[in-house]
Order: C-alpha cells, then sequence, then structure tokens
C-alpha cells in the first residue's frame, strides 16, 4: 500500500511538488500591488466564466420563475430525479445515488465509504480502514456539498486525522482516480431507455513548469490564467509561495475537478458516441429514478470515453449542476445563458413528468428551508 508520502507523475518520477497547506487553515497570503490587483480584477470582470454566481444567475433566476409559472408548479423540477431529495438541487446526499450504482454497476463506481456521524474514534477507524483497502491518496468529501466545497485529497494518515478532527458532518471517503475527468450532463425522460447527452465537459487541471530561476508564486503571476486564480492559488500553495522548482518540474496546481477551485473547462460534447450512450444508459439504469443531471468521472484516457470503456463515476450530480461545457473559454455569454435557458426548461419538463407519474415535488418552503440550511453549512467548510 502506497503510504501517501508521493504520487507518480505521466514519466514514472516522483511528483515532488504537492500542496502542504491545510485549505481550512486561513494563513497570510502576500498581498499584490494595487495595479496588479486591478488588472486581475479587470480581467476576470471582462471574462463572464469568472463572475459571481449570483450575478451570472440573475436572467436564469428570472427564467425559473417564468418556467413556474408556465407549468403551474415554482418546483416542478424537484421531481426531476425521484432517486435524489429535492431532486439535487440542494441539501442532497451524495450516498444516495452513489450507493445504488456501487451496489448494481460496481465496475463505474469510483468505491466510497460513508463515515457518518459519530465519535472521533469510530471516525477515524472507518476512515483509516478504507484507506488501507484501497491505499492513498483518499478523497474525503462531505456527504452533503456542492461546488467542490469540502472536498480534500489526503496523502497520508495525518491529513485524514487533522480533516476528520475538524469537520464532524458526515462524510464520504472515496478512492483516488486517476486519469481524465470529464462532467458528462445527461437527461432521461421518463419511459425513454436512453438518455440524451446535453453537454460533455473535459475538466483540466492547469499546470506550470518550473524554470530553476523564478518562485512559484512569481510563475503563478506571470501565467495568463493561473494569475487570473491567483488567490485561492495562493492560499492553496501558501508553505511554497517562495519556494523556485527546479528547471523543468512540473507542478499541478489544482486537482479537485470544479470550476470555482480553478479548474479549466474545455468543451468535450463532440466526443459524445453511441459507445458512450450505452455505457451511460447502464449507469442510469443501475441508479433508479435518476435521469437528469451531471454524471462527475474519471476515465484513462478521451479514447476510453468515447469507448465507454473505464468509466469511473465520482458523483453523480442532480437538477442545479450546470452544463458545464459553458464554461470553455471565451464562450459568448449568450451562449452560455442559451444552453441553460435550454436545461431548465427540460427540468421542469421531465420533473412535471415525472410528478405525473407519482414522484414527490418539493414545495417551495421547504426548498427554501434546504437552501438557508445549506449555506449555514457552507460556513462550516473550506
Amino acid at each position: 500500500m502506497n503510504d501517501g508520502a508521493e504520487t507518480l507523475d505521466e514519466d514514472g518520477a516522483a511528483a515532488r511538488w504537492q500542496p502542504q497547506a491545510r485549505p481550512w487553515i486561513a494563513g497570510a497570503t502576500p498581498a499584490l500591488p494595487l495595479a496588479q490587483r486591478w488588472s486581475i480584477a479587470f480581467e476576470r470582470a471582462r471574462r463572464w466564466e469568472f463572475w459571481p454566481a449570483w450575478l451570472y444567475y440573475i436572467p436564469i433566476v428570472a427564467w425559473i420563475l417564468w418556467l413556474g409559472v408556465k407549468h403551474r408548479s415554482w418546483t416542478a423540477f424537484t421531481a426531476a430525479n425521484p432517486a435524489i431529495e429535492a431532486g439535487g438541487v440542494v441539501g442532497e446526499r451524495k450516498h444516495q445515488a452513489l450507493a445504488p450504482l456501487q451496489k448494481n454497476a460496481p465496475d463505474l463506481a469510483a468505491t466510497f465509504a460513508l463515515i457518518d456521524t459519530g465519535t472521533t474514534a469510530q471516525r477515524l477507524r472507518a476512515a483509516f480502514q478504507f484507506a488501507h483497502r484501497h491505499g492513498y491518496p483518499v478523497v474525503l468529501k462531505p456527504d452533503i456539498g456542492s461546488r467542490g466545497r469540502g472536498v480534500f485529497v489526503a496523502r497520508n494518515a495525518e491529513a485524514v486525522r487533522d480533516y476528520l478532527d475538524r469537520f464532524d458532518g458526515a462524510l464520504i471517503a472515496q478512492r483516488y482516480v486517476d486519469g481524465e475527468e470529464f462532467g458528462v450532463f445527461v437527461a432521461r425522460r421518463p419511459g425513454e431507455r436512453e438518455p440524451r447527452v446535453l453537454s460533455i465537459v473535459n475538466k483540466t487541471f492547469p499546470q506550470l513548469t518550473g524554470d530553476g530561476r523564478h518562485s512559484l508564486r512569481q510563475l503563478i503571476l506571470a501565467d495568463a490564467r493561473a494569475r487570473l486564480i491567483s488567490a485561492a492559488l495562493f492560499s492553496r500553495w501558501a508553505t511554497q509561495l517562495d519556494a523556485v522548482p527546479p528547471a523543468g518540474e512540473r507542478i499541478q496546481l489544482v486537482e479537485i475537478g470544479a470550476h470555482c477551485r480553478g479548474s479549466l473547462f474545455l468543451d468535450a460534447t463532440s466526443q459524445c458516441t453511441p459507445e458512450l450512450v450505452a455505457t451511460l444508459t447502464r449507469l442510469v439504469d443501475a441508479v433508479p429514478g435518476y435521469g437528469f443531471g451531471r454524471i462527475d468521472l474519471r476515465v484513462p484516457s478521451a479514447a476510453h470515453l468515447q469507448r465507454g470503456e473505464g468509466l469511473q463515476v465520482l458523483e453523480l450530480n442532480g437538477v442545479t449542476a450546470e452544463s458545464a461545457h459553458i464554461y470553455h473559454p471565451d464562450t459568448p455569454l449568450l451562449s452560455g445563458y442559451a444552453a441553460m435557458f435550454r436545461q431548465w426548461a427540460l427540468a421542469f419538463e421531465i420533473g412535471a413528468a415525472q410528478a405525473r407519474a407519482g414522484a414527490v415535488v418539493t414545495p417551495p418552503l421547504e426548498l427554501l428551508r434546504l437552501f438557508r440550511e445549506d449555506l449555514a453549512r457552507g460556513d462550516r467548510w473550506f
């Protein structure tokens, strides 16, 4: 079993550059000169993919309200995924969808275990048992979470202990899967045999290459994209910013497949094939009631994705997951809105159909309560 001290890069050499800072421990980060801060802020404002979520979603919320009037149900979309609480809009538990997948199609699931609430000793014992069976690194994440919140790659027992000592909510321990990460958004109406693929996004992780002369901080600020997420990167790499990577040393800056955490999303919808759809059909069939959302998965390569081979599902997301191909750099804003408008129209349509078949629609006040609880949870997680 790998002790987690190091991982291997694609050339087989030890990847010495791993983030040492714990993301839940606030540390001092270097302040940038005012001119540089303004330059970064201007560039982020110019590219809508970096806008705050509340700003981008204003027209989408208006569209959702109109769809509620049209369908005579403000929350019909919550019935689109009967397998997940409230359709996966907010507050859903990740294990609800992952458990039936792991049971019914284990070859498609990145093995996980639920670490429920209990004493610290009980939780640590469960986490260490999982790590002993599957090796390090281990992915730890809250059972209820979104947008990469609380997701952490623990490379050794010390990191696992530190994480569980600080966070006492229900967690998932998941086997770390190497390879390329994709988000595949599917939609299947009641009675349809195959899901439709609305979107495929390749989640890539920005890298830098050392030159033996500049510090990691300088390399980040010199990179056209990395500088735009420098605040997050400075926090993640706080203890190594002044170190100088050797010439040719590659540093993977991000390892969580969330756009808000710095991943670069590339439109890969063209890679959809009949073979992939066949595997996705088997996958969706393995989770009764799941039919609308984004499937986050890893595969050995894009060729494997096209053949529908080697898929390892990390998460099954619900209604509020995004057709994430819209975050491909330089995608026109109106194209992004058009995709999201189509997605929500389909969510209402499928939700209404599921409701007619007996699925439960979450009432508006109950949905509001779930949103408020989620906001409170957000204060606990990095």
